[in-house]
């Protein structure tokens, strides 16, 4: 009975040592633990409490005694191990140190994750069919309230226009897309696509706007063919609308061309075939026109750049013929037909200096008709921008100059806004544009005209919301 009572203490003893010895490792102290506490527990299972009476009371009393010092002795390894458990469980939910257990990322493999979640979010078109991954689409919507004193007449106007336009691209070959695009807007002006909210809640028109094929071959690069009902592939300096209205598509095959003849300086240019007016009785119109200019970097001023070029258009067999689009506005007309042809020749340039963090553009655009009878031939705008909408918070404001004569060019095609559209106008116009959020930005434009045939005074203010998606 003595001996198996100093086992038991010995054995206490020994995992007491174990466990100071274990403190460096939680899980390998919480092991011996559960192993010194299942001995102990089984050692007093064990205990022979029935053995004979003639051993004496004393012997009975000090086994009792024993067996109560090794109940307080499992009990403290009890409470020792509930600690050590709750010490591991929070070790597990404190940080890992980056220097002993993360492994070490580097920024290239940070890049890398980063440019496969972009590839993912591109070509993330799931379980589509492969047909419909050869589409992509985009749109605008535009909310416009404009007020108009046109001096030559009684009241002022106010009005309400909205324009919406949705495009379809639709991959063919790895060199060739074909692009469509629907627009609201009036089918007898090229210049607008504007649609008046009036007419009793009327349902409103959608015209197709763009439609055409988009030949890019491989074998020469930045070289882009385009056939059908096609975006204006001309350079236009500040978005000058002298000669052409924004919202102008021609129809007919063009080619745009560009490439870097040395480091700080790029050529491109564009060239087309137009038909404007097929006729079956007599000869068609038409518009040949060429374009090209050169970008350069300015020596000592990497971000300066100048651009500069001319061109020249051709607007064949529109002299004894009816007028295009809309009517004369402006032109010089006999019973309703031109009483000029229209051979305009170009000059324009455009500086871009940045200042600070904003980007400067002064520019100028000249053009000339030389096929006029008369003197009233020339058009020119002069103007200067800062800044851009490129971001939510960002802003651009601009301000421009135009004398546009009669015959410098045809009113069918010049900006619809300026003057109350066409040609025979002058005067200013200034632009305030700020994005509120994310392809949301507010615009407006005041302009303050006259036309130069009547000397009348013609103000029209317009507060533009525009969304793009």
């Amino acid at each position: 009975m003595k001996s198996t009572c100093k086992l038991l203490i010995g054995i206490v003893v020994l995992a007491a040592v174990s466990l100071c010895q274990a403190a460096d490792r939680l899980d390998a102290r919480i092991a011996k633990v559960d192993a010194a506490l299942s001995a102990r527990l089984s050692g007093v299972q064990n205990v022979d409490t029935s053995g004979p009476a003639s051993k004496g009371q004393d012997t009975a009393k000090m086994l009792e005694a024993r067996i109560t010092d090794l109940a307080d002795a499992l009990a403290s390894l009890q409470a020792e191990l509930t600690n050590l458990k709750a010490e591991r469980s929070q070790d597990k939910k404190a940080p890992v140190s980056k220097e002993q257990d993360t492994p070490a990322v580097t920024q290239k493999q940070i890049d890398s994750m980063v440019n496969q979640a972009i590839e993912k979010k591109k070509s993330g078109l799931g379980d589509l069919p492969a047909w419909l991954k050869k589409f992509s689409f985009n749109g605008d919507f535009r909310y416009r309230y404009e007020w108009i004193d046109d001096e030559a007449k009684t009241d002022d106007r106010n009005r309400n226009r909205i324009r919406a336009r949705i495009g379809i691209a639709g991959k063919v070959n790895d060199e060739v897309d074909v692009k469509l695009r629907l627009a609201s807007g009036d089918s007898s002006a090229a210049t607008s696509t504007n649609q008046s909210l009036d007419g009793s809640f009327s349902s409103k028109d959608l015209w197709l706007d763009l439609a055409y094929f988009d030949y890019h071959p491989r074998s020469i690069k930045n070289l882009n063919v385009l056939g059908g009902k096609i975006k204006n592939p001309y350079f236009m300096p500040g978005k000058s609308d002298l000669m052409w209205d924004s919202d102008v598509n021609p129809e007919g095959v063009a080619a745009k061309y560009r490439c870097q003849l040395n480091e700080t300086i790029e050529f491109f240019g564009a060239m087309g075939g137009y038909y404007v007016e097929e006729r079956s009785t007599s000869a068609d119109s038409s518009l040949w026109g060429a374009q090209g200019g050169l970008k350069c970097k300015l020596p000592g001023y990497d971000k300066v750049t100048l651009t500069a070029g001319g061109g020249y258009y051709d607007f064949a067999n529109a002299k004894g013929r009816a007028t295009f689009g809309a009517g004369a506005l402006g032109n010089s007309t006999s019973g309703g037909n031109y009483t000029n042809d229209y051979d305009v020749v170009q000059a324009f340039a455009q500086l871009d200096i940045p200042i600070g963090p904003y980007p400067v553009a002064v520019f100028f655009d000249f053009i000339k008709n030389v096929a006029a009878k008369n003197s009233e031939d020339t058009g020119y705008l002069v103007g200067a921008s800062i800044g851009k909408c490129k971001a939510p918070g960002t802003w651009k404001a601009s301000y421009s100059y135009r004398k546009l004569e009669a015959d410098a060019t045809l009113g069918a095609f010049s900006d619809a806004d300026f003057g109350g559209g066409g040609t025979a106008v002058k005067g200013h116009k200034v632009g305030l544009g700020y994005q509120l959020a994310k392809s949301w930005t507010l615009g407006t434009s005041y302009f303050i005209n006259k036309t130069l045939d009547t000397k009348k005074n013609y103000d029209r203010l317009q507060a533009d919301l525009k969304f793009k998606f």
